[in-house]
């Protein structure tokens, strides 16, 4: 991990202000009428990509803006811009999504996150970049990904496996040809996941009268998502992880990299990760999108799938994703119980209070601070009338 100018320059700690801003919508809402950009985050209106090829007027995308050179003088913690577009009541899961630059004074925030939101459906992403042109190499896969899942998925709401498995080898073929080089020593790890509505079945056996929500997951590299449940409030979380982190020591991608002639290095130290080896660079992780030349030494762009989970109406659901400066120093159950605290109706505040939270965790224990990206959802589990658009705001809606 690199290292920034030493811990003497952290006397007065720097950290998220955060906005008390209850849903990413009041977020947007409230920085686009702003006449001045603030931290450089600026807000906006943009569609993504992905949502021109779907029904006019039914997506809200709300995606990290690209990165630019001059960003990397941007504040230290300062918020990514956001592009935007669509009406911002189109979901009526509660959401919140924060993307803040570290202390790393030679980088820009390299991490990028999108979130496609249609009635029945809940698309999103976390991409964490690394090396030299990291950031290029996740906005690539931010804004391409998700059109490849969108236009397979169309075709076959159930082929989530094949689709994500198809539309990564599509992304890292473009990227051979699109990036010029820029991805042979940078890359970026994906994580996405679905929540989507279920229509109800009469036949077969397992008929159901009424729609169910699921929610699936894709992942590469060590950008977890979680999913936690519980009956009541004053009930323990219970937490599913839905992301095995790619770590080169994990027994079957040491075999695997071994294999094919690979080394992967296991530190004497607790707590440093194991790297697979090339010639030239060393990486934290065994497989992610982009790092080509690594490659013939092991490296693996072929994503991993958790297993589908349905969320059962007499539970409450979150689902927590996060880029890896949430996970390096807040354990997983740690910052589930922590964002569980907030109602959730104050989702944006939760993700914003969590990545303070993460940012003063590495100020105590590093000379550095990893960018922090979180999306944390509170899926409200009512069916949709996909004939008619959401008509109440996320705000109204009671867990």
């Amino acid at each position: 991990r690199r290292r920034g100018p030493g811990k003497e320059a952290f006397s007065r700690r720097l950290t998220v202000d955060c906005t008390k801003n209850k849903l990413i919508g009041d977020y947007i809402e409230k920085e686009s009428k702003k006449d001045a950009v603030v931290d450089g985050g600026a807000i906006v209106a943009k569609q993504h990509p992905a949502a021109a090829m779907q029904t006019p007027g039914m997506v809200l995308s709300v995606w990290g803006s690209e990165c630019k050179d001059e960003d990397r003088f941007m504040p230290y913690f300062g918020q990514k811009g956001i592009n935007f577009d669509g009406e911002l009541n189109r979901t009526q899961h509660r959401i919140g999504v924060i993307s803040h630059r570290g202390y790393k004074p030679e980088s820009p925030n390299q991490d990028d996150f999108f979130m496609l939101a249609r009635p029945e459906s809940l698309l999103l992403g976390v991409m964490d970049g690394h090396g030299p042109l990291g950031h290029e190499v996740a906005h690539f896969a931010q804004e391409r990904l998700p059109a490849l899942l969108t236009e397979r998925l169309r075709k076959d709401p159930e082929a989530w496996e094949d689709a994500v498995h198809s539309s990564m080898s599509e992304l890292v073929s473009l990227a051979k040809t699109d990036l010029d080089g820029k991805a042979e020593d940078s890359g970026a790890t994906v994580t996405v996941a679905m929540l989507d509505q279920v229509p109800a079945t009469e036949g077969g056996s397992s008929p159901s009268r009424t729609p169910t929500w699921r929610l699936r997951c894709g992942f590469l590299g060590d950008s977890i998502a979680v999913h936690a449940r519980r009956r009541d409030k004053n009930d323990p979380w219970e937490i599913t992880m839905l992301v095995d982190i790619h770590r080169p020591d994990r027994p079957d991608e040491f075999k695997r990299i071994k294999n094919i002639g690979g080394e992967v290095h296991v530190p004497s130290k607790p707590g440093h990760p194991s790297r697979l080896v090339t010639p030239e660079w060393n990486l934290a992780m065994s497989r992610s999108f982009g790092d080509f030349s690594a490659v013939p030494f092991g490296l693996s762009s072929e994503p991993e799938m958790s297993d589908p989970v349905e969320l059962e109406s007499n539970y409450q659901h979150l689902v927590l994703v996060a880029s890896d400066g949430v996970w390096d120093v807040i354990p997983p159950a740690q910052a589930v119980a922590f964002v569980g605290k907030f109602r959730p109706e104050e989702a944006q505040l939760a993700a914003e209070r969590l990545v303070a939270k993460a940012q003063l965790r590495w100020q105590e224990q590093e000379d550095c601070v990893d960018d922090i990206t979180v999306i944390l959802v509170w899926p409200c589990l009512e069916a949709v009338d996909l004939l008619s658009p959401v008509s109440e705001t996320p705000s109204q809606k009671e867990p």
